[in-house]
């Protein structure tokens, strides 16, 4: 792979990283601001699901058009979301700049596992992915802290404003190789188009919906998740809910890593800063070191890769989460000193390290030629449905707990043993399903 297209892909998911990061940190003193507490569900999964809208849409045409086009509407989307947030003055506006910012996202993250998959030998591709994990320290390291550190002595506003540049820089390195990449266009199908917008929209109203107190109008959340059943399938593997083929199952589990993941840290910052009283600096660093070991565990699954199957891998990762999601639960005793969040928060990102490159690959190793857009298209969906409906799903919930009287350290309890499930889930599905070699591989 060209330099610059590799380094052009790493800061590609690096920005999406930064943007990703400081918000989890921000985005209470944003709520407070801007008056949005009851949407804080809503504003979070903005951002995810309009990714999985451009993801969903991005597979088929980067399969039948190549990366340049699709990559253009990213940087328009992304920049206008920048600008947009920097304005804002309500949360309903904020919102709006964090969808546009999410499609110009989910884009850039399509592309970037779309072109691996592409170029990348089946040796390289798990060095790459890990590489491309490795995108993720640098913004995991300055973003949390100095997230705090720019809310504590300037604005929020200035997270903004830091990432325009660093949007042309991407724009530099990578316009030129994506226009190589480019391939004649023939007529379009605005099928996938039609149908990623079904799943962005359904989406959006279910978190809506379960957002408000539970009513007569939640009958309705069967007829949406019915309405998005056809387009989802369209985007994922035939036949994906069986999970009989490696490439349907290695899918399903990149969503249920995401799921487990992010349904704890997109409200462990909430509950640390407002119910444990602990720094805005000192929270973000608890989400570094899950960086430092979510990299280090993925240049480790990467020089073992040849040696242990992803099978193994991605078990010990998910039993990672299950002995992670214990040590947090000793944060809800009272007693309990707020250091454990460091080794435990840690563990985590090492088991997500482990389980991610390990999937990832897999994907990879199960998709046919011609076929690298659709099967980016399909983790990126699985991937922004898992984060989409944790944020989602973790916002109802804290919602429905305070209409009925409760606090944080209940809402945290729940959120605790839904990702403990989910996690007995995965470990279980692999055990049963994940293929123990891998025989079953396309190749090049």
């Amino acid at each position: 792979m060209h330099r610059s297209l590799q380094i052009g892909l790493l800061l590609a998911v690096s920005l999406h990283a930064f943007d990703e990061m400081a918000l989890v940190i921000v985005l209470p003193t944003i709520s407070v601001e801007l008056g949005g507490s009851a949407l804080y569900g809503v504003t979070l999964a903005a951002y995810v699901l309009a990714a999985l809208v451009s993801t969903a849409w991005c597979g088929d045409w980067l399969d039948r058009h190549g990366p340049y086009g699709a990559f253009n509407i990213a940087l328009l989307c992304f920049a206008a979301g920048l600008i947009l947030a920097i304005q804002a003055k309500t949360i309903e506006i904020f919102i709006f700049a964090r969808i546009l910012q999410g499609i110009g996202g989910g884009i850039v993250f399509t592309l970037a596992y779309s072109v691996t998959n592409q170029l990348c030998a089946p040796d390289e591709k798990s060095r790459m992915v890990a590489w491309l994990d490795s995108a993720w320290l640098l913004p995991s390291l300055l973003a949390p802290a100095f997230a705090g550190l720019l809310v504590e002595v300037w604005s929020w506003r200035g997270l903004f404003w830091l990432q325009l540049p660093l949007l042309l820089v991407m724009a530099v390195l990578l316009k030129k190789p994506m226009r190589q990449l480019q391939r004649p266009l023939t007529a379009y199908k605005f099928a996938s188009l039609i149908g990623a917008l079904r799943i962005g929209l359904c989406c959006l109203a279910i978190v809506v919906l379960t957002a408000q107190p539970l009513h007569s109008g939640w009958l309705l959340l069967l007829p949406l998740g019915w309405m998005m059943w056809r387009p989802l399938s369209q985007v994922l593997p035939p036949q994906w809910w069986q999970l009989r083929t490696p490439l349907a199952l290695t899918v399903v589990l990149h969503g249920g890593v995401f799921f487990v993941f992010y349904g704890v840290e997109l409200y462990l910052p909430l509950y640390l800063i407002e119910a444990r009283g602990m720094g805005i600096t000192a929270t973000g660093l608890a989400l570094t070191c899950a960086a430092f070991t979510w990299v280090g565990a993925s240049f480790l699954q990467s020089i073992a890769d040849r040696h242990i199957s992803h099978r193994q891998s991605l078990l010990g990762g998910i039993l990672l989460f299950a002995l992670a999601l214990l040590m947090l639960a000793l944060l809800l005793l009272p007693t309990m000193p707020l250091w454990i969040i460091y080794p435990a928060w840690g563990l985590m990102g090492f088991g997500m390290g482990l389980a991610y490159n390990s999937v990832a690959t897999a994907a990879m190793l199960a998709t046919e030629r011609g076929r690298e857009g659709a099967t980016a298209s399909a983790t990126g969906v699985m991937d922004s449905l898992g984060i989409g409906l944790a944020a989602g799903l973790g916002g109802a919930l804290k919602n429905q707990v305070e209409y009925r009287g409760g606090g944080l350290d209940l809402f945290m309890q729940l959120i605790g043993l839904l990702m403990l499930a989910v996690s007995f889930w995965l470990a279980w599905t692999t055990w049963r399903r994940f293929p123990k070699d891998k025989s079953w591989h396309h190749g090049p």
